[in-house]
């Protein structure tokens, strides 16, 4: 069960961030990293962004010594969730469930929800039974593991955060599991899982762009990251309610906790970006943001 939560936990940033838009941003090729330092404004010592990839092959998490300088370097680890809060791991069960009694069989047809059984026995090996309540949009993170060519994935962010703990820095979340839930409240559970029978029709094409994308990221091309998510249309009628909103809120967020300390920032990567990305909106405050390079 753990596990499984923990899928369904980490991959609450990659749904939220596939609509970061650049028409009024331009990128150069200096940019295309997914580490930046954050400076000036009067803060003391600088603070750094890195932009995650929320599940990834274990063989895969590899981090440049340029990262691990960064991450060494700051006094306080600043993620999406404090994934070490029981809270936010053990204790979110209650937080991922459909309001109002709704569940799987009320707001799928006979058809498809029997569809949707089939595929959880066959291809994911659990029982749809366990998640007839869920919000239907968390149950799309159980299906990317089986995207990946590799046998073991992991974290990237409970990495970091091991990473983080062998030196004693403090560790803060921006939200908590219910905040983030809550977001998929303001959706409407038929679109989600409209969107969930869309994941199961088209899986293969699905598995091949969820490989395009993470091969992107590996090769630290920020740009084509960019391009890639830009014309992705799922949730984008949602768009000021998963990306913008929150990362108006983070960046009043980091303000704060900049002046009493160094921070190091690891969210996901689609944040960053974009008139309303975290870049732009610190660099419209005063601050300077330097591309750092992250390849090894």
């Amino acid at each position: 069960m753990k596990k499984s939560l923990l899928f369904l936990l980490s991959f609450l940033g990659i749904i939220a961030s596939g609509f970061a838009q650049t028409k009024t941003v331009s990128y150069q090729k200096n940019d295309n990293t997914l580490l930046w330092e954050v400076s000036g404004n009067g803060l003391a010592n600088p603070s750094y962004l890195f932009g995650t990839f929320h599940l990834m092959c274990k063989e895969d998490m590899v981090f440049s010594k340029n990262f691990t300088n960064a991450l060494s370097n700051a006094n306080m680890l600043v993620m999406e969730m404090d994934l070490s809060d029981s809270k936010n791991t053990y204790g979110a069960i209650e937080f991922l469930k459909m309001k109002n009694d709704s569940t799987l069989k009320k707001i799928l047809s006979q058809y498809d929800y029997d569809r949707l059984s089939g595929f959880f026995k066959d291809s994911l090996k659990m029982s749809l039974s366990f998640f007839e309540n869920m919000k239907p949009a968390f149950l799309q993170a159980l299906f990317y593991p089986k995207m990946m060519l590799c046998k073991q994935s992991g974290s990237l962010e409970e990495n970091i955060m091991a990473q983080a703990k062998k030196s004693n820095k403090l560790i803060k979340g921006l939200e908590t599991i219910d905040q983030q839930s809550a977001m998929f409240d303001v959706m409407s559970y038929h679109d989600q899982a409209k969107g969930l029978m869309e994941l199961i029709d088209d899986f293969q094409s699905q598995k091949i762009n969820f490989e395009k994308l993470l091969n992107c990221y590996k090769s630290q091309n920020a740009i084509e990251i960019i391009k890639m998510i830009e014309t992705d249309p799922e949730f984008k009628n949602q768009k000021a309610t998963l990306l913008d909103n929150r990362n108006m809120n983070w960046v009043n967020q980091f303000e704060q906790l900049m002046l009493q300390s160094s921070l190091f920032v690891a969210v996901g990567a689609g944040h960053l970006f974009g008139e309303t990305g975290l870049i732009q909106l610190l660099r419209k405050k005063g601050y300077q943001l330097k591309p750092i390079e992250n390849k090894n």
